[in-house]
């Protein structure tokens, strides 16, 4: 089968899935039938997990990404070495691909949004796995009509070339490493229906004015933020929607009402608990048809709040409110009874924001134990005042101590080769 009936095929059988899974207990028969399946083939090819072969799910053990890449090699059905894997991976970032190439794997990184990179192997028949599930989640009348998709990422991502040769699905791409200024006259010559796309870049195409025919927006890699969905709203007349998508794959993407529905028919979210914030969680992921490469029980390092209430889309797939971000977004803090209090980067966010309507931009540091540095672009006087003076509202809320400094802050470069953090700990 070609590449193109392959994700065809993927997409007409996630069709049918969507369509046939109605409520979270026939999503929960399902995810068990295909864990049985899963683990046992897990078990037998991939050599880290000889040992756990017959033993209860709970038992194997959880991964993140330092444990998968010290054992990389250990946990991948090819034994290939880590070495290896970032020598193809760094020659198709050369060669402009984006992705390398060993045999008919695709090797792919992320920079991730701290820059501790990640690195993944994934099969041909994998990709069209994803492709045809992303595209039956996010264009559900293809192929009946045929779509003009532009990807705006940092690299190139050979995981969409067979469709490139579609009639009915064209893809073009635009590196935004060096910006998105200077691709606005392709963009606008290729008239794209559908974009997919950071938060920043989605801003950025607002603010130059681009001429799009947008009919769907979708943002991933980067928290969508009020900021920039407001913006993008208006300049294209579309409500942009979020893709949550990660180097360990495509975790979930936002229905037509704004809420993430998480990819449960084909992944296992277990819910770590987060101290003191009861109505989140991080989630540990089983991905139940990676083969190429293990992604059993792995942790990853974001923070998420589901929905308090059934989305009025009907699907039964959890929903989420927000990404909150990652882990490392929240604001550790001395509290007033000692130890440490961690301030949850929703709260932050909503504070700042709610301060004043001229606020345009906003970033939030911690840089050292007690110090957080807030900057602000706003286009009235007073804006910085107001939003610092929110922010100690929110500190005073969450019992953090007094001895907490807020200082003044003016860094507002862009990176479009790195994730936009807004608030971060970076300095704690």
């Amino acid at each position: 089968m070609t590449g193109a009936l392959s994700i065809l095929a993927a997409y007409a059988a996630k069709r049918w899935t969507l369509a046939t899974l109605r409520t979270p207990g026939q999503v929960a028969v399902r995810q068990r039938l295909m864990l049985n399946r899963q683990l046992t083939g897990i078990a037998q090819a991939i050599p880290f997990y000889r040992q756990f072969a017959g033993r209860p799910f709970a038992e194997w053990p959880v991964m993140d990404k330092a444990a998968a890449l010290e054992n990389f090699s250990a946990l991948n059905a090819h034994g290939i070495s880590r070495e290896t894997a970032w020598a193809a991976a760094e020659e198709g970032l050369r060669s402009g691909n984006g992705s390398g190439r060993i045999g008919a794997l695709t090797v792919g990184t992320s920079s991730g949004t701290s820059g501790n990179r990640g690195l993944f192997l994934v099969s041909k028949r994998e990709r069209c796995l994803w492709l045809g599930s992303i595209l039956a989640k996010t264009l559900p009348d293809f192929p009946f009509r045929a779509h003009r998709v532009a990807v705006m990422l940092s690299t190139a991502n050979e995981l969409y070339e067979t469709t490139q040769r579609s009639s009915r699905l064209a893809f073009a791409f635009f590196d935004i490493r060096k910006g998105v200024e200077g691709h606005i006259g392709e963009l606008e010559r290729f008239r794209p229906d559908t974009i997919v796309a950071p938060p920043k870049a989605l801003r950025a195409l607002a603010e130059f004015g681009a001429d799009l025919p947008l009919q769907k927006i979708f943002a991933g890699g980067e928290v969508l933020d009020p900021l920039d969905a407001d913006q993008a709203e208006r300049a294209f007349g579309v409500r942009p929607r979020s893709i949550y998508q990660a180097t360990e794959g495509f975790l979930g993407v936002a229905c037509a009402h704004g809420n993430i529905h998480l990819n449960e028919d084909d992944m296992i979210f277990e819910r770590e608990p987060v101290p003191g914030h009861p109505d989140r969680f991080v989630p540990v992921i089983t991905d139940l048809r990676r083969t190429a490469q293990a992604m059993i029980r792995y942790r990853l390092n974001d923070i998420l709040a589901p929905s308090r209430e059934k989305c009025a889309c009907g699907s039964p797939l959890l929903a989420l409110e927000r990404v909150e971000g990652r882990c490392d977004d929240t604001l550790r803090l001395p509290g007033t009874k000692g130890g440490f209090v961690e301030v949850m980067p929703d709260a932050i966010r909503t504070a700042i924001l709610d301060s004043d309507r001229s606020i345009k931009d906003f970033r939030v540091r911690q840089i050292d134990r007690t110090v957080v540095e807030i900057a602000v672009k706003a286009e009235e006087a007073g804006a910085w005042e107001k939003a610092a003076a929110a922010l100690r509202l929110v500190l005073r809320t969450h019992a953090v101590s007094e001895d907490a400094a807020i200082l003044r802050g003016g860094r507002f470069e862009v990176d479009f080769a790195r994730k936009l953090r807004r608030i971060s700990r970076d300095g704690a």
